[in-house]
């Protein structure tokens, strides 16, 4: 089922590769030992990476500190947030395209949803081997690769909800990150966290 041509297409036309992924038939059982398998990789990777780029290189008295420490640091809490992660994408995609008239399963869009994340998986290591090459360059790598992250989440959400216009979705998917973004920075800039990050940098 896996071949590098699928891989490719994935990367460089997703409209292609979603067309087969929706409709491969895979046992629910498979699925979710795809889906652990995946959140398992993508967090042991995570958990290294992280390791690796902050472990020496965190100061104690900002807030990334605090969620170094009790959030990317610990693996058995990384594989549930990836999880967590993955169920969340694919249940805003299932219901939200269903409120626009789109007819797509929570399970065909999980099988995209999980394929992207392996996808990732790639893109992630060689976005870590471009850090220590060029930091500079890999700012840029990195933001390309978000913005591709968005484009191939809306070709899936077209391919299984019947849209004719990807790029609307995209838009759409935009504006929902900017909300998400948004809504996050108004947390982070709460007396709460505030609270929080004085509390990390005194202890």
């Amino acid at each position: 089922m896996i071949s590098f041509k699928l891989i490719s297409d994935s990367i460089f036309s997703p409209k292609v590769a979603f067309q087969r992924i929706v409709t491969f038939e895979i046992r629910l059982s498979v699925l979710v030992e795809a889906t652990i398998f995946i959140a398992l990789v993508n967090a042991i990777f995570s958990y290294i990476s992280n390791y690796l780029l902050y472990s020496n290189n965190v100061e104690e008295e900002n807030l990334f500190f605090f969620y170094y420490e009790n959030v990317l640091s610990k693996p058995l809490l990384l594989v549930f947030l990836e999880v967590f992660k993955i169920l969340l994408i694919t249940t805003v995609i299932t219901y939200t395209g269903r409120l626009f008239g789109g007819k797509g399963s929570f399970i065909n869009l999980l099988k995209s949803v999980v394929w992207i994340h392996f996808i990732l998986i790639f893109i992630n290591f060689l976005l870590f081997v471009s850090i220590y090459l060029n930091i500079n360059v890999s700012g840029y790598l990195i933001m390309l690769a978000n913005i591709w992250i968005i484009w191939v989440l809306s070709e899936c959400a077209a391919r299984a909800h019947g849209f004719k216009s990807t790029f609307l979705v995209f838009v759409f998917g935009l504006i929902i990150l900017i909300i998400i973004m948004a809504l996050i920075l108004q947390v982070l800039n709460s007396n709460d966290i505030i609270f929080l990050e004085r509390v990390s940098s005194n202890a």
